[in-house]
């Protein structure tokens, strides 16, 4: 019983380590995504881009946040005009796009780590 304990806590610490890795890829990789597309004049919106990691709990959350006072707005009004391919809905419409993507990446750091890294 004890092997069978030990296998199975070594499994769970391998599953969440590749889940936070790969939760972490994809969300890095969603920023890049999205910096593509943020409506860019000077910059300033596309420099805010941070990726922060919520890995207290069971769960694990990671999140792509632009931090300036009309990212938001940027975001949302589809109304406005940007000049080369940029656009509203730069977070959203990637994340839609890849989501496929970015499981699948998740998926593949799980996969790597059950197998040992």
């Amino acid at each position: 019983m004890d092997d069978f304990e030990a296998v199975l806590g070594d499994a769970e610490r391998a599953v969440r380590r590749g889940t936070v890795k790969g939760v972490r890829g994809s969300c890095q990789s969603l920023k890049s995504d999205s910096q593509d597309l943020v409506p860019y004049q000077e910059g300033d919106l596309s420099r805010s881009a941070a990726v922060s990691m919520d890995t207290a709990g069971t769960e694990v959350q990671g999140a792509v946040t632009y931090d300036t006072k009309y990212a938001a707005i940027q975001h949302e009004a589809e109304d406005f005009r940007h000049q080369d391919g940029r656009t509203a809905n730069y977070l959203g419409g990637p994340l839609r796009a890849n989501s496929d993507r970015y499981l699948e990446y998740i998926n593949g750091q799980v996969a790597t780590e059950l197998e040992g890294g």
